[in-house]
């Protein structure tokens, strides 16, 4: 057994295959523990362009539209610019100085009063940030909603003969249940699926090209099935810690490590297999798997949010479960390690 190590180590490849996966856990993640997306604040950056051609009301003398904005800048979290004409707010909506615009026509005031329905022109455009085009395409439903309420109350309060009264007739009391206290635990279950799927399948690689040699089949498959379990147990170790730093939560250290540990092996162990059976070739399923984690290992979205094609795979493989199981132990939510899962992968 010996001889066969020492002949491995020869291998120009032996050393890669068991430092690497270490490599990118610590690259990947720190890199994106240290600056997570804050909704808070991707949220706060957020603006909105009004352009408001209102004439208002002469009796009583009131800008309905002029309130609604009052209200919805305090309400919502995002800024507002105002702008004197259509053009000046679609230009700066094309520079990408503001992610939307909402345009109130002249007779807004005199229609909010009435009895028929009306419109209000809101533009938006997908050529900016993700995170502006995600919250610009859910911006209409919103302020249609908002103004909606806003608006029947305007209209009960004037067939009464009073002021409208403003702001909510239902204010909402919210409880939030695993609630985080940093950014860095939102990502963390995404960074633990993608660096253990990412790095078993760059140590799977390695170690079968590493071991590709006229080495006894079984010396050759014992060492296949042992050098996973010590190169991913660094790996997931360095990631742990990583993971506890960033959270300022140590009390994540070894559950994030042994289910890190665990997981990664068991797909070493399916990977390793894989290239043994079909060799290189292998890459063109294992691959795909990986780099598509953000849709389906339930870390980032919903399987049920994915792409057509690949909400199909992600309904024939529960992939996600790994991802429900990293965001029970980030958040302390219960969830289990899928074991029979696993352990078939194992196999």
């Amino acid at each position: 057994m010996s001889a066969t190590l020492a002949r491995l180590k020869e291998n120009h490849l032996f050393i890669p295959a068991m430092i690497v996966p270490s490599l990118i856990m610590l690259v990947f993640s720190l890199f994106n523990m240290t600056a997570p997306l804050d909704p808070e604040r991707a949220a706060s950056v957020f603006s909105l362009g009004v352009v408001n051609q209102d004439e208002g009301l002469t009796s009583p003398p009131i800008r309905i539209s002029s309130r609604m904005l009052g209200g919805l800048g305090e309400n919502l979290p995002f800024k507002i610019s105002e702008f004197k004409t259509i053009d000046l707010a679609r230009a700066a909506l094309e520079a990408g100085e503001i992610a939307a615009v909402v345009v109130f026509p002249p007779e807004f005031s005199k229609n909010a009063i009435g009895d028929e329905n009306f419109e209000i022109e809101i533009w938006n455009a997908q050529h900016l940030s993700v995170s502006e085009t995600g919250m610009a395409t859910q911006l209409p439903m919103m302020i249609q909603t908002a103004m909606s309420g806003g608006v029947a109350n305007l209209r009960l309060a004037f067939a009464k003969g009073q002021p409208p009264t403003g702001g909510f007739l239902v204010t909402a009391k919210v409880t939030t249940l695993y609630e985080t206290d940093s950014p860095a635990r939102l990502i963390a279950p995404f960074v633990m699926t993608f660096t253990t799927w990412f790095a078993a399948f760059v140590g799977a690689l390695l170690l079968f090209r590493a071991t590709r040699s006229d080495l006894d089949p079984k010396e050759m498959a014992g060492f296949r099935t042992l050098l996973p379990v010590i190169n991913l147990c660094g790996a997931s170790f360095i990631l742990a810690i990583v993971i506890a730093a960033a959270t300022g939560d140590w009390g994540l250290l070894i559950p994030v490590w042994w289910n890190v540990w665990l997981v990664a092996v068991c797909l070493g162990w399916l990977m390793g297999g894989l290239f043994a059976v079909f060799g290189m070739i292998s890459i063109l399923v294992i691959l795909p798997l990986t780099f598509y984690q953000s849709a389906l290992g339930g870390a980032m979205i919903p399987v049920a949010a994915a792409p057509g094609w690949l909400r199909v795979i992600g309904e024939m493989v529960p992939f996600d479960t790994l991802g429900a199981a990293y965001r029970g132990v980030i958040h302390g939510a219960g969830f289990g390690l899928p074991l029979i899962w696993l352990g078939g992968a194992a196999c």
